[in-house]
């Protein structure tokens, strides 16, 4: 996959500036960017490889290149794996030395649809794969990926997590929904829809408006040409035709982005 270094400038930025989901005393907060040079050598490697289209590990990709241009930051580890005899516990994302201190943190980026129905795992706050929630991300990262690390690594001083995301809210929704402990209130937010429902959203927008289709894994910043609302809806069709997953749209006005809109298959959350 072809690395532009504007592009991965914009998405690091974007990732930057977007709230996080989780709110805890574990938050890890990253210094200001602004004037600092980046080699963007994890990018590029990243983009080489056969797990191109995954967000996360794109995410992680960029998380390396802020954290390596760090002076402050030394002896930074990636892809740290936990072991147990032959049994494979898991991976840290980050271990790094800061102001004299051992730092582990785990970075992620999610992103989750309201769903008042609740989906199959019983949430309200469910991912585009809808085993994933919300809590089971909070759960396992406060509840054993952190602690694992604290486990394997005794001399952790600093546990620390980033978990930057969106929650899509369904323009029916109109009843106020329970938000799940530690769901910082400040999140970002996005639309979602079906797909039977793409014709008449689009219909009932300004017609100043433009989308982008966003392609993994470059969900972050929004990057690729304008399309009109008909370009859009046939390339959702074509899309929906060969693939059960969501279209990512991007949503401008004068140039300016003003609305994310995940638009999800008519089963979602079930298969059929």
């Amino acid at each position: 996959m072809e690395f532009s270094e504007s592009r991965a400038a914009a998405d690091l930025q974007w990732l930057l500036q977007c709230p996080s989901l989780i709110q805890s005393e574990e938050n890890f907060a990253f210094k200001s960017i602004e004037s600092r040079s980046f080699d963007w050598g994890p990018v590029r490697r990243f983009l080489g490889t056969k797990a191109a289209h995954r967000v996360g590990y794109y995410v992680e990709s960029l998380v390396q290149t802020l954290l390596e241009s760090d002076p402050t930051v030394f002896d930074l580890q990636h892809g740290i794996q936990i072991r147990r005899e032959k049994e494979t516990l898991g991976e840290l994302d980050f271990l790094f030395q800061k102001e004299g201190r051992l730092h582990h943190l785990e970075i992620a980026l999610k992103l989750y649809l309201c769903y008042p129905e609740r989906a199959q795992n019983g949430s309200q706050f469910v991912g585009p794969n809808a085993t994933d929630s919300f809590e089971r991300k909070r759960d396992h990262l406060l509840g054993k990926q952190l602690p694992v690390g604290r486990e394997f690594f005794p001399e952790i001083e600093e546990s620390c997590q980033t978990v930057k995301g969106m929650i899509f809210y369904h323009p029916s929704d109109e009843g106020m929904v329970a938000a799940p402990e530690l769901l910082n209130p400040s999140h970002a937010r996005g639309i979602w829809i079906r797909e039977s429902e793409l014709e008449s959203f689009l219909s009932g927008l300004p017609s100043g408006q433009s989308g982008r289709i966003l392609r993994k894994p470059f969900w972050l910043g929004a990057h690729g040409g304008d399309l009109g609302f008909e370009d859009i809806e046939q390339a959702a069709s074509g899309h929906f035709q060969e693939w059960d997953g969501p279209v990512f749209l991007a949503l401008f006005e004068n140039g300016q982005e003003v609305e994310r809109v995940f638009v999800m298959p008519d089963f979602w959350p079930k298969r059929t």
